[in-house]
């Protein structure tokens, strides 16, 4: 009970310090303070979080080292060294998974699971971990980008020129509804999902193009598609990555 208390005691402290420290990193660069933009990445959000865990735990748990691995390899991949390694992530976490499972045979994944979940919902509460509020607007512009951080977001574009958008989703979700846009050509998308989701709703003669890799993770077109009405000049192509994460396409 008393390393109970101990291990709860710290990470309390932890997650203090973690918050003092991002909010005086947002007043630096709202002051013009030359912050580097890394640090509000979604990679740098899961290291954080798992640093939290690590010390919740005493390090006695494997989430922290999932979590940090995750956000540290594509943070040092895609937005400090810049140095495309994304293609050999999958075979190095795919035998980082393997040796888990040699070295902590005891524990279920269903567990390790259920320390994520845990883990934030003790520290931020029920809502924001089940929050199924979404933030919905219309946009207008030609170009969207996302962050869904730990909530949900849905936007319908509206634009008769859409040139493509960028999603970000860790422990997140996002729908966009392109009915009521318009693409000339070849537009893409970019989706980059972590323990999180995204959903498409596009017109159903627009032709889908599936470029997304990851590793527990899943793509699936729910439409009616019908090959002979395909418009070939309205190509929407799907790229990126998604790690136990999934996209849904669908049509009305």
């Amino acid at each position: 009970m008393e390393n109970s208390n101990h291990n709860r005691e710290t990470g309390r402290i932890i997650g203090g310090l973690i918050l003092v420290g991002v909010g005086g990193a947002l007043l630096l660069r709202n002051l013009d303070f030359p912050i580097p933009h890394w640090l509000f990445t979604w990679p740098m959000i899961l290291i954080l979080i798992g640093v939290y865990s690590g010390f919740k735990h005493n390090f006695q748990n494997s989430s922290w080292i999932i979590l940090m691995a995750i956000g540290g390899f594509f943070l040092f991949d895609k937005y400090i060294f810049d140095i495309s390694l994304e293609q050999y992530f999958w075979p190095l976490f795919i035998m980082f998974i393997g040796l888990l499972f040699m070295v902590r045979p005891r524990r279920r994944w269903r567990d390790r699971a259920n320390d994520f979940r845990n883990d934030w919902k003790e520290k931020w509460g029920n809502d924001a971990a089940n929050s199924d509020s979404q933030n919905y607007f219309a946009d207008n512009g030609d170009y969207f980008k996302i962050n869904s951080v730990f909530s949900g977001v849905k936007r319908t574009i509206l634009s008769k020129n859409f040139q493509g958008g960028s999603m970000s989703c860790v422990f997140g979700g996002a729908e966009i509804d392109l009915t009521q846009a318009d693409i000339n050509g070849k537009v893409v998308i970019r989706i980059e999902a972590v323990f999180g989701g995204a959903k498409i709703i596009v017109p159903a003669n627009w032709v889908i193009q599936n470029e997304i890799d990851g590793v527990f993770h899943g793509v699936e077109d729910k439409r009616n598609y019908n090959a002979s009405t395909a418009n070939a000049d309205k190509v929407l192509v799907l790229k990126g990555s998604a790690v136990f994460g999934g996209v849904e396409i669908r049509s009305y």
